[in-house]
């Protein structure tokens, strides 16, 4: 839900993002202020051209193209090998990338690879539980407010963000610092 919100709010204007999630919520991060008034207003939880703006906020075509490469072992396009002497992984990939190639560039209506971009969507993306996520959202009363301080849901994606940072400080002691700024 992240990377959709991310591209639906930059097709309003030019925006980086910085993506952050945990299993409490996501964080968008971009050193740009965000009209949240004019993104809420441009329908951002709608779930009109969902698949179409999944396919373009994320690489979907690299998952469908990994996801490709069982459809086509599991069809028999691709040779795994004899019982005893199995075909290298590295072998398998590449023929399954190039059938994958292929039928993107002569047989985009190809059963196969139609079926490696649905369970892409319906299975690693969850298509329904996220059409289902944002019907129910766009039925209630969005409220937004601009916070201070960071709120109790966000000090875990905040943990998250300063762990990947290049720092000679422990992360506790990072956030015993953080925490002090909070409580002044």
């Amino acid at each position: 839900m992240g990377s959709l919100l991310s591209y639906r709010i930059s097709l309003l204007s030019p925006i980086s993002f910085s993506l952050a999630f945990n299993d409490y919520g996501f964080e968008l991060l971009s050193d740009k202020a965000v009209d949240m008034q004019e993104v809420l207003d441009n329908d951002l939880f709608t779930t009109e051209y969902l698949f179409e703006d999944l396919q373009k906020s994320l690489n979907s075509t690299e998952m469908a193209r990994r996801k490709f490469r069982d459809i086509a072992v599991i069809s028999g396009m691709v040779f795994t090998g004899y019982p005893e002497r199995g075909v290298k992984m590295k072998h398998l990939q590449s023929s399954s990338q190039l059938l994958f190639d292929v039928f993107k560039d002569y047989e985009p209506d190809n059963l196969l690879y139609l079926q490696a971009f649905r369970e892409t969507f319906e299975h690693q993306l969850e298509e329904g539980r996220l059409r289902l996520a944002l019907e129910r959202i766009a039925r209630q009363e969005v409220v937004w407010k601009a916070c201070q301080k960071p709120t109790p849901f966000s000090f875990p994606i905040i943990t998250d963000r300063l762990r990947e940072k290049l720092s000679s400080e422990k992360l506790a002691d990072r956030i015993r610092k953080m925490t002090a700024i909070l409580t002044r």
